[in-house]
């Protein structure tokens, strides 16, 4: 039972938190209203509550119609960031069985490929948070292919170019046929298609009537909604009012997370996480390959 009402509790300072310091400042207003109302006013008056009725659904129809499109956007870089993971599980599956091997033992060409894809993932994450390129990376790629980062506008890609310029190299030195090459390059084309579909909704926002007026009317009803109230609410308005105006608030909140998916935000799409699990992926399919040359040998 105690466990019951802690998580209750953290999960209820959760939500309350979400909306931040909007909620208190609301609840400050209503109060205010209401006290106003109650003992200052010498002559009550009403706001009759058909107009304010009818703001209000519109106004759900505006900012349901804004969250609907923020969430097109957050779904699909979160399909992009799937497809991304499969690419490279099939990238690596076809480095380590497609690439062959010289006779004196396994071609170290499989394990620098998978390295810089483990580089590539890491550093289009950091791209599209607007950071610099992590510098633990350096033990993924040489030191003077690293140190360029700063001068490249999109380093990412460029590892991803000097992957495909090494499997060239393969095969003009006789280790990979045409097939097998196109077969690969149908790959990592598909990982460009991914990176491009990602940074397309990382540097396009949503046009500004879509991010403001939602914002703006829903402060304007929030400021309304108690005034509308007091008359037969009475003490009971900041309650009432503020209970409304924390729905609003939350929707228009999710909102503004959901258009932003690569933003530091509560629905941030988990690119550290997904890029690990990549990496793990790379690495046990890495040790199973060498594990099944040995056997063989």
């Amino acid at each position: 039972m105690k466990n019951l009402l802690i998580r209750n509790f953290r999960l209820a300072h959760k939500t309350i938190s979400y909306i931040g310091w909007s909620l208190f400042w609301l609840l400050i207003w209503d109060v205010l209203v209401t006290i106003d109302f109650m003992l200052f006013f010498n002559s009550k008056f009403s706001l009759p509550l058909i107009p304010l009725t009818l703001l209000g659904s519109a106004l759900v129809v505006l900012v349901s119609f804004r969250n609907s499109s923020a969430y097109n956007r957050w779904w699909e870089a979160r399909t992009l960031w799937g497809a991304l993971v499969n690419s490279s599980r099939s990238f690596a599956r076809q480095v380590l069985t497609l690439v062959d091997d010289p006779d004196d033992g396994l071609n170290p060409v499989k394990a620098t490929l998978l390295r810089r894809h483990i580089a590539y993932v890491n550093c289009l994450a950091a791209h599209l948070k607007n950071e610099k390129c992590p510098d633990e990376l350096i033990a993924f790629i040489p030191p003077q292919e690293f140190e360029r980062r700063n001068r490249s506008n999109n380093f990412a890609n460029d590892i991803l170019g000097g992957s495909a310029a090494l499997l060239a190299r393969e095969y003009q030195a006789g280790r990979l046929d045409s097939i097998r090459l196109a077969r690969l390059e149908s790959t990592l084309v598909d990982l460009s298609n991914a990176q491009g579909g990602m940074e397309r909704i990382a540097n396009t926002p949503l046009p500004y009537p879509y991010v403001y007026f939602p914002r703006l009317f829903i402060t304007l009803f929030c400021l309304i909604v108690p005034v509308g109230l007091v008359e037969s609410l009475g003490w009971l308005t900041p309650l009432a009012s503020t209970v409304v105006g924390f729905m609003l608030l939350a929707i228009e909140r999710i909102g503004t997370d959901l258009q932003s998916p690569f933003r530091s935000s509560e629905h941030q799409i988990p690119m550290d996480t997904i890029c690990e699990t990549i990496e793990r992926n790379l690495d046990s399919m890495q040790r199973e390959s060498q594990c099944e040359e040995q056997m063989v040998k």
